[in-house]
């Protein structure tokens, strides 16, 4: 009966194994996982062989006693019969679950404490400095298995440590050990940009002769710089602050020539006003200067100011003056609302988000996570901060903790099935089988992102396969090359057996972690400052809605501008060209009418006298718009007439100033590097300089005497 009873255990293993030989072939991409011990190297199956403290094999239970018939009648019954399942076993699978417990090659617990890296990390940077190479690298591949074993993907802070050592070893001239410690600092820390910078320094100064090499990390560089959120949101953060600073500037200096170069006009019409016209023109001038600088003297903001200038010298600007005035005016009352915007895709630091990321992606400290918790029990968090919280606990061995989170992310999170793989990871390494492949299927109903679905079926064969349905394994493993192999790839692992490898989890998405940035309440408090800052006393209530209505006032105001007959500058000698006081409405005052186009009106000493005011005139308007040109760069342009080119030509200037100004970052990420401060004076500087001389030699070209 012994005998008989070893005859048929050995013949189920032989199908168990031919089955499992089939489904590694049906599998292309990714081989599938072991299941039994004779399949392990002699080294490793004697380990396994070992006793473990932390979660030794299951043994056999010993049989109950039965008559002696029953074993033989239960043999029969199974040979007679092969394709009737045992109890407890999945649907076709004729092993019974204690023959198959014994086959399962057992799922290596996480027994490394956290602290673990810091010491080895002390490890290395002792053997660094004693100058032992050997050692440090044994150190620094520890740290990397120590980092799979956790699941950790990133340790910045050590990474940064890493380029401090290439940057002083480049100092010393050993480009070998710089591009040692900037390679390491690459695997630390595979999105930190700064890392690949380095490594491409390190590069080129070994080896001057081969750029290639050191362009390829600075492109990857360049691609961990889009995935890192700390630097891709700096730099928006920078980009934002400058363009801001920029619109702000660009609209004040372009009301600001307006006004200026009209001013002539609006005081020389101010003294006929029916009040003021019985005063001197002294009087009326003083008169008039005081009322436009009231909003100064009152202090109600820079956006009274402007409005009052506008208001001023309105009737005096030609049709592109007053559209590039009203454009002037709109980007300045948009400017809290574009810096609310800015202020919201650009928040990170100190957010639920940065807190999330760190838990999902870094190390992060246990009084991150203990004060996550704590919010969650007062206030309650976003699924995908409780995610984030379930995965590290799982990351750590605390898979009690991970499941009670897991399950309160799925019961608040209904449009996805991202969580409930990680859940039935969480079952599966609990050996809740059943409730894992639940957790599988109901993912897989739930649907979500590619990646999540492939790793439900990639999971979902693995559980079938632990249970001996090969054929299910099989089609599950299909669909799962199917939807994401890239993502497999990556993140899939059939060799290694460490509860943080082989099973694939689903990463919160950085969409998903950047919603919970958006929420923060500071890109509100930035706005409402800003509002504060333009508008002065004005209220809150009044916004926009005043500025927008004195704009529309403006306009309507030209309907009656031909009625009031404003005076205008005089084309020969600059003169205002007023009906009151030369009785003329033209273009050209009452004294060049005389001068030249009247015959025998003036003497020929006032004729001289007067070409030689034109001439003066015509020098002055050159001399003027050419020095404007140099100090501002488009501020010629305005004060000569032609004001839309020249405020755009004053944006770009000053949007590429203030990227040079703030070329150390208004908002840096926690490991500025200074490769990026010189990237971006490399890239700010030459556009600078070239929109610089365009604008000024098109200046002097459009005054240029013929």
């Amino acid at each position: 009966m012994l005998a008989f009873l070893s005859g048929l255990r050995l013949r189920a293993l032989a199908a168990l194994l031919f089955a499992t030989l089939d489904l590694a072939r049906a599998s292309a991409q990714v081989r599938a996982p072991t299941m039994v011990e004779e399949d392990l190297p002699a080294e490793e199956a004697r380990e396994r062989a070992s006793p473990r403290t932390t979660e030794p094999p299951p043994e056999p239970q010993a049989p109950a006693p039965e008559p002696a018939a029953a074993p033989v009648a239960a043999a029969a019954s199974t040979a007679a019969a092969p394709g009737s399942a045992a109890p407890g076993a999945m649907p076709g699978v004729t092993i019974s679950p204690e023959e198959l417990k014994k086959l399962q090659r057992p799922i290596d617990p996480v027994h490394v404490e956290p602290e673990k890296l810091g010491r080895l990390w002390q490890r290395r940077r002792t053997a660094v400095r004693e100058q032992d190479p050997g050692r440090a690298r044994a150190a620094g591949l520890e740290i990397r298995e120590t980092m799979l074993e956790l699941g950790v993907e990133s340790l910045p802070w050590f990474a940064v440590a890493e380029i401090r050592e290439a940057e002083r070893a480049l100092q010393a001239r050993a480009a070998d050990d710089a591009v040692e410690h900037a390679r390491f600092a690459t695997e630390l820390a595979p999105d930190l940009p700064e890392a690949h910078l380095a490594l491409a320094r390190a590069r080129l100064a070994r080896e001057p002769t081969r750029p290639l090499p050191a362009l390829g990390a600075l492109g990857a560089g360049l691609a961990a710089a889009t995935r890192d959120p700390h630097t891709i949101r700096a730099f928006v953060a920078d980009l934002a602050a400058a363009a801001l600073a920029a619109l702000f500037g660009a609209a004040v200096v372009t009301i600001a020539l307006l006004f200026a170069s009209h001013l002539r006009l609006f005081l020389h019409d101010f003294h006929h006003l029916p009040v003021v016209r019985s005063g001197t023109p002294v009087q009326a001038t003083v008169l008039a200067l005081v009322l436009v600088s009231l909003p100064l003297l009152f202090r109600l903001g820079p956006l009274a100011m402007l409005l009052t200038a506008a208001t001023a010298v309105w009737l005096y600007l030609s049709t592109p003056e007053r559209v590039t005035a009203t454009v002037a005016l709109l980007a300045f009352v948009a400017i809290p609302y574009l810096g609310q915007e800015a202020a919201r895709v650009a928040a990170w630091q100190g957010t639920l988000a940065d807190d999330v990321y760190e838990l999902e992606h870094g190390d992060a400290a246990p009084q991150r996570a203990a004060a996550l918790e704590a919010r969650a029990a007062a206030e309650g968090l976003p699924a995908p901060a409780l995610q984030a919280l379930g995965r590290y606990h799982k990351r750590r061995g605390e898979l009690a903790a991970a499941r009670q989170l897991y399950e309160a992310a799925a019961a608040s999170e209904a449009r996805s099935g991202d969580v409930l793989v990680n859940l039935g990871n969480v079952q599966f390494l609990q050996g809740d089988m059943e409730a894992a492949k639940s957790s599988y299927l109901s993912a897989i109903d739930r649907g979500g992102s590619m990646s999540a679905l492939a790793a439900a079926h990639y999971n979902l064969s693995k559980l079938y396969l632990r249970l001996a349905a090969v054929e299910q394994s099989t089609e599950a493993r299909k669909r799962a090359q199917q939807e994401d192999p890239d993502y497999l790839a990556r993140n899939g692992s059939d060799d290694d057996f460490r509860a943080n490898r082989w099973l694939v989890d689903v990463s919160v998405p950085v969409e998903r972690i950047s919603e919970l940035a958006g929420r923060d309440p500071a890109p509100r408090a930035v706005s409402e400052a800003l509002r504060r800052r333009l508008a002065g006393p004005l209220e809150r209530v009044s916004w926009p809605f005043l500025p927008l209505a004195v704009i529309a006032v403006l306009w309507g105001a030209l309907a009656v501008a031909s009625r009031l007959t404003p005076s205008r500058a005089c084309e020969r000698c600059g003169r205002p060209a007023c009906h009151r006081c030369d009785g003329v409405a033209a273009a050209i005052c009452g004294q060049c009418v005389n001068v030249f186009y009247r015959q025998n009106v003036v003497d020929a000493r006032d004729r001289m006298r007067k070409e030689a005011q034109v001439r003066r005139h015509a020098q002055w308007a050159r001399i003027l718009t050419r020095a404007m040109a140099v100090v501002g760069g488009g501020a010629g342009q305005i004060v000569s007439g032609r004001a839309p080119l020249g405020a755009l030509l004053l944006f770009f200037l000053m949007f590429l100033g203030a990227v040079i100004w703030l070329w150390q970052g208004v908002l840096p990420p926690p490991q500025p590097s200074p490769y990026a401060a010189a990237l971006r004076l490399t890239l700010a500087v030459p556009p600078f300089l070239a929109l610089y001389a365009l604008a000024v030699r098109d200046a002097f070209r459009h005054t240029r005497e013929d």
